[in-house]
């Protein structure tokens, strides 16, 4: 019975920490401005590009590491996106 009782208190652990650290919904709010780095004709459609694929590995990254699901960084998916964003060329508005 105590076996059980733990078995269930872990899950119920790591479940309210996987709901917590849920990385679905929008971009983080940050602002960025193109650079010199950014090459596309079009810097509107070249930034919407980049914020997908940005959002989707900031995402991905904060799913695959089960450190950061148990100890709550939240914060952890706006800094993955806004170094990923800096990559492609973007420099966040301070």
């Amino acid at each position: 019975m105590t076996r059980l009782c733990g078995a269930l208190l872990v899950t119920a652990v790591v479940a309210l920490a996987l709901g917590a650290c849920s990385r679905k919904g929008p971009a983080p709010d940050v602002s960025f401005l193109p650079t010199a780095a950014v090459e596309a004709e079009d810097k509107k459609a070249a930034f919407e590009a980049a914020k997908a694929v940005c959002l989707e590995q900031a995402q991905r990254k904060g799913i695959s590491s089960v450190t950061r699901i148990l100890l709550f960084k939240g914060k952890v998916s706006e800094s993955d996106y806004v170094d990923c964003m800096e990559a492609k060329g973007f420099a966040e508005l301070e």
